[in-house]
Parts: structure tokens; sequence; C-alpha cells
């Protein structure tokens, strides 16, 4: 199997390092030299497995799939001049580049799809949403996460927005620790509790039937997740969350 990576990038890096730990037997990857710090530290780390091209058409030229891992303001610019072959099989991870102005780019082909990775790929854990839902590009996903296929470029549209309140989950996250060990705790200790704690959630969230609202409801009254609760909702705190998520579905929006 051989990738290839047009932008050497966060999120390309986590892939890549997914890709290389999921133990694909004959698997070779080539990526660009675009951010030349992050492709020699992934040679160096997998040598045997990732190589760094002299530039974008090389790594074209050197693979079978190739992944469009590039910045949304820069994306048209460095795929445009690019020769694509109809056999290779593209994959977008570019936010705002619709499948539809790909096809103009670099021409039509059998196997097209967008995908959103994240992060988390390079654990080999979490969704990875898939459009078209492709049997092949699923199968290839299926090694650096949970593919998610969607039948509708909308859908990807919503979940590729819901990844945006990582950052602000982290920050919560930081803030809660912080707030232990103002209070006397020493932070592994702080950290090792709350990431526990805030995993088990999501993982009984994922398994209960109903709705999650009856589930954030299930508290004694005057209790202490009745007080929290209920200051936050007096404090209008939810809101902000689906407003800011409003506006970043317009960004993301591609067809």
């Amino acid at each position: 199997m051989k990738l290839g990576f047009i932008g050497t990038g966060i999120i390309t890096s986590a892939v890549v390092t997914g890709f290389c730990e999921s133990g694909i037997e004959d698997l070779h990857i080539v990526v660009s030299p675009r951010n030349r710090e992050k492709a020699e530290a992934l040679h160096e780390k997998y040598p045997d497995i990732v190589s760094v091209a002299a530039d974008n058409q090389e790594v074209v030229d050197q693979s079978e799939w190739v992944f469009a891992a590039l910045l949304p303001k820069a994306a048209e610019e460095i795929i445009e001049p690019l020769v694509f072959p109809p056999e290779k099989k593209f994959i977008n991870l570019v936010a705002t580049l619709s499948l539809r102005r790909a096809k103009e780019l670099i021409g039509d082909r059998e196997i097209m799809a967008d995908v959103v990775p994240l992060t988390f790929a390079a654990n080999r854990i979490g969704p990875v949403v898939v459009y078209p839902p492709v049997p092949e590009v699923v199968e290839l996903m299926s090694h650096v996460g949970m593919p998610v296929p969607v039948d509708d470029p909308q859908k990807i549209a919503i979940l590729r927005t819901t990844t945006s309140v990582m950052s602000a989950y982290y920050m919560l996250l930081t803030v809660l620790i912080d707030w232990c060990t103002k209070n006397g705790l020493d932070e592994p200790t702080a950290r090792k509790y709350i990431t526990s704690f805030t995993e088990a959630m999501s993982k009984k969230a994922a398994t209960w039937d109903g709705p999650l609202e009856t589930l954030a409801r299930e508290m004694t009254p005057g209790g202490l997740n009745w007080m929290e609760l209920t200051h936050l909702e007096e404090k209008d705190a939810y809101t902000p969350w689906t407003e800011i998520l409003d506006s970043i579905l317009q960004r993301v929006i591609k067809e």
C-alpha cells in the first residue's frame, strides 16, 4: 500500500503515525517537504515506512492514495498545477474544499472522498467521518479510527463543525484541573481523576438508551449536580456553544 500526503501539518502527522502503528504489511508513505521539520520527524521515527518527497508532484507520482491535507487558503493554489493520473485515489482533508471543486482541479476518478480524521488518529482511536461512504475508503480509514460513513455533504459539514469544540473542551479540563490544584490537590492526581471522570461520563453517554437530557437531569434536587447545572443554566452558559457552531457550519458548508 502506497500513501502520499500533500501537506505535512498536525493532522498529517497524526494520520501518518496512526497508519505506521497499524501494522499494515508492505506500507509505504511519502510526505511532502512543505513542513520540513514535521516531515523529517516522521521519517526519523519510521525510517522503513516514511520518506520525504522532493516536491508535491513526487508525492502524487509515488502514491496510490493521495491525501490533500492543506490549509484552506493555500489548498487550491497548491493542488491545481499538479498532474493527477486518473488511477490515483484522492482523499480530501481540506475543510473548505468540496469534492465538486476538487474534480475541477484534478479531474474525476473512481475513488474520491472527503474525510475528517482528528489528532486521535495517532492513537488509532476516535471517529473518522467519510463522505461519500466508499467501501475502500471506509476500510482504509478503519486503520486509524472508527469510520463514520455519511451519504450527504451537509452531514459531513455538521460533524466537521462539532470538531471545533476540541480546544474548548481541553480548556475546560484545564480549568477544572487548575481549580483542583488551587485548592490543594497535586496536578498529577487532579489530571488523572478529571480525565478518567470525563472518559467514564462519555462511555456512559454512548450506551445510554434514552435522551441525554434525561441523564443530565438524573440528580438529587438541591444536591451537588443540581447546584452546578442550575447555576450554569441561570447564566445561560450553553447558548454560546451553539451560537459559534452556527457560524462555523456556514464556513465549512462546501456544497
